[in-house]
């Protein structure tokens, strides 16, 4: 394994300071290094999970992504406690490989709801206030399966992160009058719990030699919700390392 030579949270970006942002799936993997990333940057930040994310100097919030009561009422709480949102990412999702002849109904409905409806009932709390004020910067989680389909034992997966990406697209069109942004992180094969167990076997198979980072995916995670990105969205932005 290579040794990382970068360290997203020196990132030095303006659009943080004294903003409140949400990131889901925060307890551990991509989202929870979001969450540390947007706190170096100065923002106050509310990292939404199952398990409640312990970060130093984050509110830890319980939520479950696939419940709109349980959206609504955790980040009504974080709001309560930090402010309004301005940025929100979602980073929750689930993956569980397995070949499409085996993928029950509930497997099926388990992946989209996480994934896909997890992601719009979190958009929906935010956006509305977000519209108010007039500025918002939200960036969804996909995949690189979204975009090519992936690889085997994945339809149900890659099906919804295809549909993330045409919601943040169809979110982007509407709300760019607004001042919101909205935006798509599509990573390939980051070194995260979903991949661990074939973690090595990616890596040789990767032109890189390498699996990507976290921290790969939060630098592109606080850039999208930066002020720089404000001419920036409807985009989806691959981290694939080579592999596309």
């Amino acid at each position: 394994m290579r040794e990382l030579d970068h360290d997203a949270t020196q990132m030095s970006l303006q659009g943080f300071e004294g903003r409140v942002a949400l990131v889901t799936g925060a307890a551990r993997g991509i989202g929870r290094r979001v969450v540390e990333t947007f706190l170096a940057l100065g923002a106050k930040v509310a990292g939404l999970d199952l398990d409640e994310p312990e970060v130093e100097g984050a509110l830890g919030v319980v939520v479950d992504v696939t419940d709109p009561q349980s959206v609504a009422a955790g980040i009504g709480g974080a709001e309560a406690e930090l402010g309004p949102t301005s940025i929100l990412v979602t980073s929750a999702g689930v993956f569980n490989p397995t070949p499409f002849e085996n993928v029950t109904s509930e497997l099926w409905r388990r992946t989209l709801d996480v994934n896909v409806t997890g992601t719009f009932n979190c958009v929906r709390a935010v956006l509305p206030g977000m519209s108010d004020r007039d500025y918002g910067r939200v960036v969804t989680l996909s995949s690189m399966a979204g975009v090519d389909g992936g690889a085997r034992a994945c339809a149900h997966y890659a099906t919804s992160k295809g549909a993330v990406i045409a919601f943040t697209k169809a979110i982007a069109r509407e709300y760019c009058s607004y001042g919101i942004t909205a935006n798509v992180l599509a990573p390939r094969n980051i070194r995260t719990g979903m991949i661990a167990a074939f973690e090595d076997e990616l890596a040789e198979q990767a032109p890189m030699g390498r699996v990507g980072e976290a921290d790969d995916v939060a630098a592109a995670a606080a850039y999208l919700s930066s002020a720089h990105a404000s001419y920036v969205t409807g985009s989806v932005i691959t981290l694939n390392g080579g592999w596309w």
